[in-house]
């Protein structure tokens, strides 16, 4: 499991914009949390920065006491072992089959082909497509797609799930279908972070949820919609 520190974190591009701006925010070992907020609001940043596929210009981000934006080439090699992430766009590979694409994680990292294979059947068997390991992406459904992306991002057994709007092309029921899984992961230990445009969604998981606007946090809570309730009845 992990502990993740955001310390007074701030993040301005090369044109002057700044995605996030003196961010302070903590997440336990274990839990699901949401981020939120409208496009540009600096969620897709935030998740950026902790997997270290950038730097920020001001503060520190910590895992487990360790400030990652400071490690070396070979510690930051160990720490995204340890990183599972989702993405709205799967980028899965069309020529590999379903349990290729699943594999590959596995490979980079040079473990045993009789381990990589009962990885990725238990990691599809998971997401309910072990029966569609021979096929090839281009055949599944949008949704089949992305529970492919799930499955490599857990095959891993990754200490932290990152996904970035992974339900942005998807129905209502499907949209619920993939957020289940996630909370599924997360009840076995794995720390969990989605980011999300779906308010109504994310509302209805019961979960802790951290609004953005222009890289700030403006909310921190639980379920906003009933904070808000509770206000206007008290007033």
């Amino acid at each position: 499991m992990a502990q993740i520190e955001f310390h007074h974190v701030s993040k301005r591009f090369e044109n002057g914009q700044e995605a996030l701006a003196d961010l302070t925010a903590e997440f336990a070992e274990g839990s699901m949390t949401f981020l939120t907020g409208h496009s540009g609001a600096g969620k897709s940043t935030f998740l950026k920065l902790l997997l270290c596929l950038d730097l920020p210009t001001r503060g520190q981000i910590l895992v487990n006491g360790i400030n990652v934006t400071q490690m070396s080439a070979a510690r930051l090699a160990s720490y995204r072992q340890h990183l599972g992430a989702v993405f709205q766009d799967h980028h899965l590979l069309g020529h590999r089959s379903v349990y290729d694409n699943v594999a590959l994680p596995l490979r980079i990292s040079g473990m045993r082909e009789k381990e990589i294979a009962r990885r990725v059947r238990a990691a599809l068997s998971r997401v309910s497509l072990l029966e569609k390991e021979r096929q090839f992406p281009r055949y599944l459904s949008t949704g089949e797609q992305q529970r492919v992306g799930i499955a490599r991002a857990v095959v891993t057994r990754p200490k932290i799930l990152l996904a970035d709007e992974p339900t942005g092309n998807l129905d209502p029921e499907l949209s619920r279908d993939i957020m289940k899984l996630f909370e599924q992961f997360n009840q076995v230990g794995t720390t969990v972070i989605v980011a999300s445009h779906d308010r109504d969604l994310i509302e209805s998981m019961g979960r802790r949820i951290i609004e953005l606007d222009k890289g700030a946090i403006v909310r921190d809570g639980l379920n906003f919609r009933e904070q808000t309730e509770v206000q206007t009845d008290s007033v």
